[in-house]
């Protein structure tokens, strides 16, 4: 009959192009709560998917990765790591191709600065890789600077003195005041989706401004931006054309920020983990 031709034909577009997939957590703890952990493997669809985790972000701390990766370890999960943090730990360009584009199902990147990540993928050409893996329909995850990276801009404390490689060095050099003395600051990131990214959008920075203010604050400056504030034990996961926020906890959730064209009042509307996906193009479409 028609009806069965129609919809073999969309199935074969469907699988001529793998959707993107992000699960992006508000902090990295989020990357171990079960219910997070669990969506992940899910758009893996496979039990144990093989994860590569890049800690660059992180200065590729061994103790960051252990317990980034803890839950995904427990399980039984391959997990390989890819340090290019330092110049000398950097693979081959074929050596990177065959780990992040033909091994992994799954992309993890740590929380940490995002702007020295950032930098460093473009230098060894590992964010063209990324481009690759995502076009393939592996899952990218991550939480805090993990999971803005995937978007066009995040929100970031990367300015933050004590957001470096020694950092419990520079905790015990700098007095309290100089701590506390840093803006937050918006930094482009990969661009997979149009919108920028707040990470721990319910929490308050050590620089004592809330991170849902400041970004509404960005938004009143920059009218054009579409801001997606995800709380901390929450993620906000994209699947093609469809997003939904997912809870860690019960409680945690995520919001979409945008400025209203006609009034120029800016709106916050939270993404209810227990309704249906919304369309990402609904969501990125607000703002008209």
């Amino acid at each position: 009959s028609n009806n069965d031709q129609k919809s073999s034909e969309g199935d074969d577009t469907s699988l001529a192009v793998p959707q993107i997939k992000i699960v992006a957590s508000g902090n990295e703890r989020g990357m171990r709560l079960q219910p997070i952990v669990d969506k992940v493997v899910e758009l893996a669809g496979t039990d144990l998917p093989k994860v590569l985790y890049i800690g660059t972000a992180s200065f590729d701390r061994t103790d960051k990765f252990l317990r980034q990766t803890e839950a995904f370890r427990e399980m039984g999960c391959e997990i390989k790591r890819l340090d290019v943090s330092e110049e000398d730990t950097v693979p081959t360009m074929e050596e990177m191709k065959r780990m992040v584009v033909e091994w992994a199902e799954v992309i993890m990147c740590s929380g940490g600065n995002t702007l020295h990540a950032l930098l460093r993928w473009k230098e060894v050409g590992l964010d063209l890789l990324m481009k690759e893996a995502s076009l393939k329909g592996v899952v990218l995850c991550g939480g805090s600077a993990g999971a803005g990276c995937w978007f066009a801009s995040l929100h970031t404390d990367s300015l933050r003195p004590d957001n470096t490689k020694n950092r419990e060095h520079v905790k015990n050099e700098l007095s309290k005041e100089e701590l506390a003395d840093w803006d937050y600051t918006k930094i482009s990131a990969l661009g997979f989706v149009n919108a920028m990214f707040v990470p721990h959008f319910d929490a308050t920075g050590t620089n004592g401004m809330k991170r849902s203010e400041h970004a509404e604050e960005m938004l009143k400056k920059d009218t054009s931006t579409l801001a997606i504030g995800v709380e901390n034990d929450a993620a906000l996961v994209i699947v093609g054309n469809e997003a939904l926020a997912v809870s860690g906890d019960g409680k945690a959730t995520c919001h979409v920020v945008v400025t209203c064209q006609e009034s120029g009042e800016i709106k916050t509307s939270a993404l209810c983990s227990k309704s249906n996906p919304v369309p990402v193009t609904t969501l990125l479409g607000c703002k008209q």
